[in-house]
């Protein structure tokens, strides 16, 4: 007998909940340097990036965290409901959100949210973590060394981290962030 494929939720902030999808295409997002005074930094959901992806006429809101994790919530359209898709940031994006998180300046650019990998699935994320607490409770896990710490590494000094997302049986949820 096959497993059914459990339903994943995506809460908002402010308590609303959209099914959740992930990816499956590239999602391009227009970011403009006029952006930078209303943009708050360290903020997910009024961050450079999350205004730049709300100007799509299709999007609703957004929300981008300090990881490699974003969310976009769609619109109802003809025939599809009000969903959430799942995108990774990938190094080129992260590297924007956190030079303007640090410096509160950047050119205007497109830049690119990417669908979501087989490996960076939530569901794959999930085994992964089931697996890696079952090693550590068996006393069997080894942590490999990563090696030193390099020059290009992107520093966050003085920044705070934006708010994760809690993740617990399928339903991704958001606290509203501290406006600040």
């Amino acid at each position: 007998m096959a497993a059914r494929k459990k339903k994943m939720i995506y809460v908002t902030g402010d308590g609303t909940h959209y099914p959740l999808v992930e990816a499956d295409q590239d999602f391009p997002v227009e970011i403009y340097k006029t952006d930078c005074r209303k943009a708050k930094t360290a903020h997910p959901e009024q961050c450079l990036i999350a205004l730049g992806a709300r100007r799509n006429k299709h999007v609703e809101g957004a929300w981008i965290g300090s990881g490699k994790d974003a969310y976009v919530a769609f619109k109802k359209l003809r025939n599809k409901p009000a969903h959430v898709k799942h995108f990774t940031i990938n190094a080129k994006a992260a590297k924007i959100r956190d030079y303007f998180d640090t410096h509160k300046g950047v050119t205007s650019q497109v830049i690119i949210l990417s669908a979501v990998t087989a490996g960076r699935t939530r569901a794959a994320r999930a085994k992964l973590n089931a697996a890696r607490a079952a090693r550590i409770k068996a006393g069997t896990h080894v942590v490999k060394p990563r090696g030193k710490a390099t020059k290009t590494r992107i520093m966050r000094l003085g920044v705070a981290h934006r708010p994760r997302a809690t993740i617990r049986n399928n339903v991704v949820e958001l606290k509203p962030a501290a406006v600040g």
